[in-house]
């Protein structure tokens, strides 16, 4: 059985380097740098055009925790919106409450609203740093949330994988396990003795510009001019082909 294999993407050029090497499905983000935001409509639009991808997008208004206000949980339903009317397949998005526990009642009103409009749910890895992970899942299959992208609580999906393990037999079929973290051809296959389905990457490689700078003025961080940051196919269809089993 083939396992399904997701990339994260931060730019349309990520897109098209996770479809040259044979990803099924892309995540949709911005801001790698805080460990991903919500995309801009742009890069939805076009990821969606291409067709021949699943199209998940982050639902993510800021960097930093997971506890959310009122006002940033209109924000996230508007984006969730925007990403249904742009086709996209699915939505991914955690809330935590102030103890580190999954906010219940914003959990169920972004996963009713997402819903409605048919869009597939995945919890990411706010889960990772909540208290009581066994709690947390029975709360997302209460729910009705259709997958969980989770490194087990560790730094790792290959250090988490006894918590993996754990929560795919405490889940029953009943959610998505995605392992996510780490994951790269090198770790994989430790990771396919898991009974999983899907799989994330977030498999990157530096690529040189070609602009040649005409001033010595830099934007960002000192490098941020001297190389791009992007998807590596080569790495995804490294880990798509041990997927394939």
């Amino acid at each position: 059985m083939s396992v399904l294999v997701e990339v994260v993407c931060y730019c349309l050029e990520d897109v098209f380097r996770a479809r040259e090497g044979g990803a099924q499905r892309v995540e949709l983000c911005a801001d790698p740098g805080a460990g991903g935001t919500t995309p801009n409509f742009g890069l939805i639009k076009r990821s969606v055009a291409l067709g021949d991808l699943g199209v998940m997008v982050m639902i993510r208004p800021r960097g930093g925790d997971f506890l959310y206000n009122r006002d940033e949980i209109d924000e996230m339903e508007e984006d969730i919106r925007t990403a249904a009317a742009l086709g996209a397949d699915g939505v991914v998005f955690g809330v935590l409450d102030a103890d580190a526990r999954l906010d219940t009642m914003a959990m169920s009103r972004l996963v009713q609203l997402a819903k409605s409009l048919r869009l597939s749910v995945t919890c990411h890895r706010a889960f990772d740093v909540c208290r009581d992970p066994y709690e947390a899942l029975d709360t997302l299959l209460d729910l009705g949330v259709d997958r969980l992208l989770t490194s087990g609580q560790q730094k790792t999906a290959v250090e988490g994988m006894p918590l993996l393990g754990e929560l795919m037999e405490r889940a029953s079929g009943r959610l998505t396990i995605m392992p996510g973290g780490g994951v790269r051809p090198h770790t994989v296959r430790e990771l396919l003795r898991l009974p999983i389905t899907e799989i994330h990457t977030g498999s990157r490689t530096q690529v040189p510009s070609q602009m040649r700078p005409s001033s010595a003025v830099e934007m960002g961080s000192d490098d941020a001019q001297a190389y791009h940051m992007f998807v590596d196919p080569e790495a995804v269809r490294a880990i798509v082909n041990a997927c394939r089993r």
